[in-house]
């Protein structure tokens, strides 16, 4: 027997037989060509059938992970369209008068190792994204295939050195028990995929894998591990294991459907927190009420420019369309100046987490703060929106960001451009400043947001990105906890609801105390919906504790 530890991927437990498949590695061909024109066309011949793949994907992707799953692939159709990517295969067809094979390539070299450099994690794991799009491309020039590679005619193991989105999405999820890759990590598409198909999925595992081929089998998706040739004590130990977990699972996808409710019938608004557009998916498979905190950095990470704002627009558009009637909540900018957003023009600082981030940084670039308020009003039309403020510490930064908005709002009117005239204002409250004055601040907007990350961080004085502080972490600190009660209370005062979000609201153990401080919503990561509601419908208020 022989036990490897990896990274877990998708939760799940496998048990079979291990097929090793080798991801398509191709000898690109490389040459020079006299008619660079002919060259260009037969590259834009090549975007155009990928293009058709594309849509093929998207309607495989709709039929094997449900209706709204097409986001999964925005991103491919964003890079197929993306001048940068195009005019760098022109530029070596022309310049270099070389092949577009060669140019595909040497782009996708190019702009692959560019994302891979990035310090953002989702962002760097576009980099999968950009080989896999670009593969298309060469099948297409090289009149290859690639739809439907991996065949499985009986319930296997899956393992490879890599698996790009596509790969994944070909499978067909009756004969996939498990997969183990390479290299793949948790924020790749071929990776969220096989969460969303409930895959029981490891990586990084050390494994030769190809060595693995034909041999029997555990891939622990909860541990990481993978279990190669078990005992049979092992074996009788996992079969078990698995036995369990998809009792779990089955009863908490009994609470699908189900009113978020306490046993004394007060209904709690749950909703999902999410950072990137294939979140949206996930949001719907585990039935949340909508989008309490739609982080919006994902689109400006990884940039050597801000993004346009038609190209926010359509972003936050095709995430509104997805969730239907259920509402929206685009928290605005708050970003750290990372490796890949140097055009924010934000000088080094000490401690960026105190620094010019959130509703600073906006007030302090009006053409960036106007440009994302228009995408978002536009893209209010199409769906419910509301918008959330971050990093507030005083009433007069609300005072600006409103007369902003307001001006917005009557440019688009004057322009003819339709929007949500009801389109509701909340705040995050995550600085003491902003707990301690919420009674003030509660006047001023629709609703209060807190977050209890940052909340935490600035009140305990405590980096929480500094691992050499997590001894003196107090989780739940009492300080915490009392500026959550006085926020409830003050919003409450004046009328507007709270929905708690961040790592503490997750914690079940703590569940009640939020509501019986009076909490009016809870927003969680989307894996965490289902087993917040069952315990919310297993707490009664009128207990006195």
């Amino acid at each position: 027997m022989l036990e490897f530890k990896g990274t877990a991927i998708s939760t799940g437990y496998a048990i079979g037989q291990i097929l090793y498949v080798n991801t398509y590695k191709r000898n690109i061909p490389k040459y020079t060509v006299d008619d660079t024109e002919r060259e260009i066309k037969r590259f834009y011949n090549a975007r155009s059938a990928a293009s058709g793949q594309l849509k093929i994907l998207n309607e495989r992707a709709r039929e094997s992970i449900g209706n709204k799953s097409a986001l999964i692939f925005e991103f491919h159709q964003m890079l197929l369209n993306d001048n940068s990517f195009k005019s760098f295969v022109e530029n070596v067809v022309r310049n270099e008068r070389m092949n577009c094979e060669y140019a595909v390539k040497m782009a996708s070299e190019h702009f692959s190792q560019m994302f891979a450099n990035l310090d953002d994690d989702y962002m760097r794991e576009r980099s999968v994204d950009i080989l896999d799009l670009s593969n298309k491309l060469l099948n297409v020039l090289m009149s290859q295939n690639d739809m439907n590679k991996i065949t499985l005619t009986e319930p296997q193991i899956i393992a490879a050195k890599e698996l790009y989105p596509s790969d994944t999405l070909s499978l067909k999820k009756e004969n996939v028990l498990g997969i183990i890759t390479g290299l793949d990590s948790f924020t790749s598409h071929a990776s969220i995929i096989s969460r969303i198909m409930g895959i029981p999925s490891i990586s990084n595992t050390g494994a030769i894998l190809e060595r693995l081929n034909g041999k029997n089998a555990i891939v622990d998706g909860e541990q990481g591990k993978l279990i190669v040739e078990p005992t049979e004590g092992i074996l009788s130990q996992y079969w078990s294991k698995k036995q369990h977990y998809e009792e779990h699972r089955r009863l908490l996808n009994s609470q699908k459907g189900l009113p978020t409710e306490t046993k004394n019938g007060k209904k709690i608004y749950l909703c999902a927190s999410i950072g990137t557009l294939d979140d949206v998916q996930s949001v719907l498979d585990n039935d949340a009420g909508g989008i309490g905190l739609l982080r919006s950095e994902f689109l400006f990470a990884g940039r050597t420019s801000f993004p346009s704002e038609d190209e926010q627009f359509l972003a936050y558009k095709a995430i509104t369309k997805a969730m239907s009637n259920k509402e929206t909540v685009i928290s605005m900018l708050d970003i750290a100046p990372i490796n890949g957003c140097d055009y924010l023009n934000i000088s080094d600082e000490v401690n960026p987490a105190m620094g010019m981030r959130g509703i600073r940084l906006l007030l302090e670039n009006p053409v960036l703060l106007r440009t994302q308020l228009r995408a978002i009003y536009r893209a209010s039309a199409f769906g419910k929106i509301s918008i959330c403020i971050p990093m507030v510490s005083s009433p007069g930064e609300v005072r600006a960001f409103k007369k902003t908005a307001k001006e917005v709002r009557d440019e688009l009117k004057s322009e003819g451009i339709n929007y949500d005239p009801s389109l509701s204002i909340g705040l995050m409250i995550e600085t003491p400043a902003a707990a301690v004055i919420s009674d003030i601040l509660a006047g001023m907007v629709d609703f209060f947001n807190i977050g209890t990350n940052d909340l935490t961080q600035y009140t305990l004085a405590l980096d929480r990105e500094n691992d050499d502080l997590f001894n003196f972490y107090t989780w739940g600190h009492k300080a915490v906890l009392r500026l959550i009660k006085l926020t409830i209370q003050n919003a409450h005062k004046a009328g507007i609801p709270v929905t708690i979000c961040g790592e503490l609201v997750s914690d079940t153990r703590l569940t009640e105390k939020f509501l019986r401080f009076g909490a009016d919503g809870f927003s969680v990561v989307p894996n965490n919906i289902l087993e917040t509601r069952a315990k919310i419908r297993n707490i009664d208020l009128n207990d006195k504790k």
